[in-house]
């Protein structure tokens, strides 16, 4: 009782950690947050080329106006612009000088006379992608006042038009395009990202949420059924883990039944044995003063009833032991298997008379190493097992045989119980020795083969089904002869 409060009492001590807080604080704003980084560097990555394109746009329409602008002035054979004419055209092509190149001859249009070292060439009609992209990188980063020369086909007198630009004008409309388009991907960044983060939220946060605030309430109370999650019926993985965590809930809630009651069979197993073992002292006391008797049938009897009572003495001894643990481990020596199970016939009073045939096929000297109270007692539950069933049929026109047989090999003993019973049904099959699981007995307990099948594995061996229908069933129980110990 001291253990049991000092445990509580540290539990009560401990801080109670509510599991999904950290759930709703962190995975949502996780998920905004990557939601967002990932749609902007998709927008970086349609940027850079969407930058180059915007540079041979730009240059394609300056080269365009330029040729319309100019093109009134080509059909004027050796005539020279005006110096203002000349102004003109360049500042509305923003360039430092135009030429034309006609039937394999260059004519300058118009010049502003202040050409500088050209940093770059650009011939639009055979740019690539990678080039576009890589020039219009480093013309970001390049003197404003630097010079470029870019030309490309006419578009409509033939031939090829030609401007040399200063850098400035050029990077303004690059930084302004790409100011642009920076506050619109962060528009599209935050508006996708927030209908991607309540998609999310709704299909995986909100469950898992739901999940983890049921988890946390079953822990507390997990014998409470209402508890149990109620899956959502959904076909992706989130309903297979709800319907898995279902599952492991009910599960645990049976278990936690059975183990409940076992406790309860326990006290009062510990209950009946204490009044069963005064009972039993007292019949020691009147079967001891029947010995002093001459009747002979008494004689006869006594020293049978005396090995029963005994015996049962030792029953009530090993109940709490193996309340407490397991069985006791088997105190081997050779014993004639023949006289166990004559025990046996006469512990069920199967005699000459009776309604059951007794049937034991064992050799009068075969020997098995175990312990005798274990062998009589795995026996023993079979037999009454099978007795039990046989009487309950009520068949008379069906012969009720209960055979005991044995047979020796180099590795061990096999030894047979057969009965012609009306079978074990087969949903009992699969789940026989497991405690409490396999009786068909209204009052029954379940436990009868439970004990049988630890103490054969006690000895090393192994009991098994070898045969069950409508016509009987025969339990096969292997004694090796070197079992474990």
């Amino acid at each position: 009782m001291a253990q049991g409060g000092g445990t509580e009492q540290k539990k009560e001590q401990q801080p109670e950690v509510n599991h999904f807080d950290g759930v709703k604080r962190g995975l949502s704003v996780k998920l905004l947050l990557l939601t967002i980084i990932f749609i902007m560097i998709a927008e970086i990555l349609i940027f850079v080329p969407s930058m180059a394109n915007f540079r041979n746009t730009w240059l394609r329409t300056h080269l365009d106006n330029a040729e319309a602008a100019s093109i009134v002035y080509l059909d004027i054979a050796n005539e020279r612009l005006s110096d203002d004419a000349a102004m003109k055209l360049l500042e509305t092509a923003q360039a430092n000088t135009i030429a034309f190149r006609l039937e394999g001859r260059s004519q300058l249009l118009a010049t502003s006379g202040t050409l500088t070292e050209i940093v770059e060439h650009i011939d639009l009609a055979n740019a690539t992608p990678f080039s576009s992209i890589t020039s219009a990188m480093g013309m970001l980063y390049m003197p404003s006042d630097a010079q470029y020369r870019v030309f490309d086909a006419t578009r409509s007198i033939g031939g090829e038009i030609e401007l040399v630009q200063e850098m400035k004008y050029i990077q303004a409309a690059l930084w302004k395009y790409a100011r642009n388009i920076l506050f619109l991907s962060l528009l599209i960044s935050v508006f996708a990202a927030a209908l991607v983060y309540l998609a999310l939220y709704r299909l995986i946060v909100l469950p898992i949420i739901r999940i983890s605030s049921n988890m946390d309430a079953f822990s507390k109370e997990p014998e409470n059924a209402a508890l149990i999650y109620q899956p959502s019926g959904r076909g992706d993985e989130i309903g297979v883990a709800e319907s898995r965590l279902t599952f492991l809930q009910t599960d645990l809630r049976k278990t936690l039944k059975q183990k409940q009651h076992l406790a309860d069979l326990g006290l009062a197993v510990a209950k009946i044995n204490h009044d069963l073992r005064n009972i039993l002292a007292s019949a020691q006391l009147f079967s001891d003063r029947l010995t002093s008797l001459p009747d002979p049938t008494v004689q006869r009897f006594a020293p049978k009833l005396i090995r029963t009572i005994d015996r049962a003495v030792d029953y009530t001894k090993s109940v709490i032991d193996y309340g407490k643990a397991v069985e006791a481990p088997p105190e081997r020596r050779n014993l004639l298997l023949r006289s166990v199970a004559e025990d046996v016939r006469e512990a069920l009073g199967l005699d000459q008379g009776s309604e059951i045939r007794w049937q034991a096929n064992i050799d009068d000297m075969l020997e098995i190493n175990g312990d005798p109270e274990q062998v009589f007692r795995v026996l023993m539950n079979l037999c009454r097992n099978a007795h039990q069933a046989m009487r309950d049929m009520h068949d008379e026109d069906r012969e009720h045989l209960l055979c005991v047989s044995a047979e020796q090999s180099d590795e061990g003993t096999a030894i047979r119980v057969k009965d012609t019973g009306p079978g074990i049904p087969e949903h009992i099959q699969p789940k026989l020795f497991n405690a409490f699981q396999a009786s068909t007995k209204a009052g029954g307990t379940g436990l009868g083969m439970t004990i049988a099948a630890e103490l054969v594995r006690a000895h090393g061996g192994t009991i098994d089904i070898e045969k069950t229908d409508a016509d009987g069933t025969i339990f096969k129980i292997f004694m090796p002869h070197n079992g474990a110990e």
